[in-house]
């Protein structure tokens, strides 16, 4: 795992108690003023405004630790404010947990890109609670909260920064749990979307067909890793594909030939992945 504090300069004791204390003096004042005021916005936005200083002052001094802890605390204030801000209609609880938890998500992906910009050794990992709150917002913000979209948001959420991760850091022991954990999400989501939809041979064989894809996806990847083909996913992926179509036949006769032509569509979309990649040039 990266060390987040590598290139970041020494601060002394000295200047982190004098900034401290103001900070705290003036987040006291504002909050005291409020109470008289009563416009509920001067306390909820103590904590975005330390929160802007601190990221701030980490970005002047390129100090990864104050970095982090300004872009996770404006994420919380940010969020606050959305959920309980005054002027804002009462919301239910769901779509406050979902303000919190997609500001927070946003918090993290500030800290992750601040780090790509200013240093040489970025906190990739970062991205990863980053993805899964940002998805857990999205579901409890913009879903109906089935548990298939639980499903669908934390497997995004999860599975596309470890893709993300892996390629950048050129790592295929991230980008497999990355590809299948995407590819698991869709196929779950996908199959059993429709809860009085289709009868359960045809629902599983959606699944293991999707789930068949993401191990297509792993040999695509290592192309872009290592600059050559890795086939030896194709093997579980080719077994799951063939698996799942006699299942979706089985269950639905009738629908079997537009099903295995969809699933050819995107057979020959990652085939054009392919040829794109070979046409630039990726060779040993």
């Amino acid at each position: 795992m990266m060390n987040i504090f590598e290139h970041s300069h020494p601060v002394k004791i000295s200047n982190i108690r004098l900034v401290i204390g103001a900070l705290l003096v003036l987040s006291g004042g504002l909050l005291f003023l409020d109470r008289y005021l009563k416009t509920g916005w001067l306390s909820l936005a103590v904590l975005p405004g330390v929160a802007l200083f601190v990221y701030l002052w980490g970005i002047r001094l390129r100090h990864a630790n104050l970095i982090l802890a300004g872009g996770l605390l404006g994420g919380i204030g940010a969020g606050a404010a959305a959920a309980f801000g005054p002027g804002v209609q009462p919301l239910s609880q769901p779509t406050q947990f979902g303000f919190l938890a997609i500001y927070c998500g946003i918090g993290w992906g500030i800290v992750v890109v601040t780090q790509a910009a200013m240093t040489l050794k970025t906190a990739w990992w970062g991205m990863i609670p980053g993805g899964i709150l940002f998805g857990l917002g999205y579901c409890l913000l913009f879903t109906p909260l089935r548990l298939v979209d639980f499903v669908l948001c934390l497997a995004l959420g999860t599975g596309v920064p470890l893709l993300a991760w892996g390629l950048i850091s050129r790592l295929l022991g991230l980008v497999i749990p990355g590809c299948l954990l995407i590819t698991i999400g869709l196929g779950i989501y996908m199959a059993w979307q429709t809860p009085n939809g289709d009868n359960p041979l045809v629902q599983t064989g959606i699944m293991l067909v999707w789930f068949a894809l993401g191990w297509v996806l792993i040999t695509l990847s290592g192309r872009i890793i290592f600059h050559r083909f890795i086939w030896w996913p194709l093997i579980p992926g080719g077994i799951l594909a063939v698996a799942g179509w006699g299942l979706y036949i089985g269950g639905d006769p009738g629908s079997a030939l537009g099903f295995i032509s969809n699933t050819g569509s995107i057979g020959l979309m990652i085939f054009g992945l392919y040829l794109l990649l070979m046409r630039k040039g990726i060779h040993h």
